[in-house]
């Protein structure tokens, strides 16, 4: 009972071990460059951090492992029935095929556009990881850079919609202007992730795919990838305000 229910989330807890083990891991390296050469020394803060950060990467199954293990876990839930994966691959291969004009009605609320991102971000999910498992079938286990690929795209969908949904919830409980921080985090997290994703998309695409399917695939992305970049810039210097404002990370 316990263990089948813990099993329903494993693939999300291999997203979540890699995704946050990485980005506590970039912060570290950050951290180090911010020290300079105080931050090569364990007279300082910033080499302890380094050092524990890194074995996340390793322990609890190497981040390659997890990567490899969430298409696995997410294609057993589809074949088992206990997740609608293959009617909804077959269902986007025929709006890749015959797609429509879609509507072009205009962003309206808060974080709508990541919204539709995020929403976007699946089908690419969906799009590389179905035509991954019809072409390997059985094979697929096998074809680990394949696997890497479509993890880092379903991690990064994952992420776009967990801080989506936090900052959502957040703005709704203590309104718009309290959210404000989280709101410039979460769009500046989206844009950068839809970047990453497109890029991820086309080299795993490229690797299953070719001539007339392959472009075929990559209209689709371009699609569903499109988006109007935002100031990155002007947000990140926000973030950095508010942090060095709130000066909670002296040591």
């Amino acid at each position: 009972g316990k263990l089948r229910a813990i099993e329903e989330y494993a693939a999300e807890c291999s997203i979540i071990k890699v995704a946050l083990s990485e980005y506590c891991d970039f912060c570290a390296d950050e951290m180090v460059q911010i020290f300079g050469g105080y931050g090569y020394s364990a007279d300082y803060p910033a080499e302890r951090a380094y050092r524990d950060s890194r074995i996340n990467r390793i322990f609890e199954g190497t981040n390659e492992i997890n990567r490899m293990l969430v298409p696995g876990r997410l294609m057993k839930a589809a074949l088992s029935g206990r997740l609608a994966l293959l009617p909804a691959a077959q269902a986007l291969m025929d709006e890749i095929l015959s797609p429509s004009m879609g509507s072009f009605d205009l962003d309206e609320g808060l974080l709508a556009a990541e919204q539709k991102l995020a929403k976007n971000a699946k089908k690419v999910a969906l799009m590389t990881l179905g035509t991954a498992a019809q072409k390997y079938m059985m094979g697929l286990s096998d074809q680990q850079e394949i696997l890497m690929g479509v993890a880092d795209i379903i991690i990064d969908t994952y992420a776009m919609e967990s801080a989506i949904l936090r900052t959502l919830k957040m703005a709704a409980s203590q309104g718009e202007k309290a959210a404000a921080l989280y709101t410039d985090m979460t769009r500046t997290f989206c844009n950068d992730a839809v970047e990453r994703i497109e890029a991820h998309a086309k080299n795993t695409l490229a690797a299953m795919a070719e001539g007339d399917e392959l472009r075929t695939l990559l209209a689709a992305l371009r699609r569903f990838t499109k988006m109007t970049p935002m100031n990155t810039v002007a947000a990140r210097q926000r973030i950095a305000n508010a942090m060095i404002e709130a000066n909670r990370y002296v040591y």
